[in-house]
């Protein structure tokens, strides 16, 4: 399983969760704790995407730099 493979699929299904809260939003809250607990969740959801491609990203560098190092 490469790192790339693995990094799209949790992409994905992070942007799956954050279109479902999304959706949630959309259709209407009963009351402001529930809007503010998915708010919460959404805003945590982007934070993880944002720190997965950091992290991800650094180990695909990290990885090149190591096979054009063997070269």
């Amino acid at each position: 399983m490469s790192v790339l493979w693995l990094r799209e699929k949790l992409i994905k299904e992070l942007h799956e969760q954050q279109e479902a809260v999304k959706d949630t939003l959309l259709a209407g809250v009963k009351d402001i704790g529930q809007y503010e607990f998915l708010r919460g969740q959404y805003t945590a959801l982007v934070q993880l995407e944002i720190k997965l491609r950091e992290l991800l990203g650094k180990v695909i560098e990290d990885d090149e730099d190591e096979q054009s190092g063997h070269s």
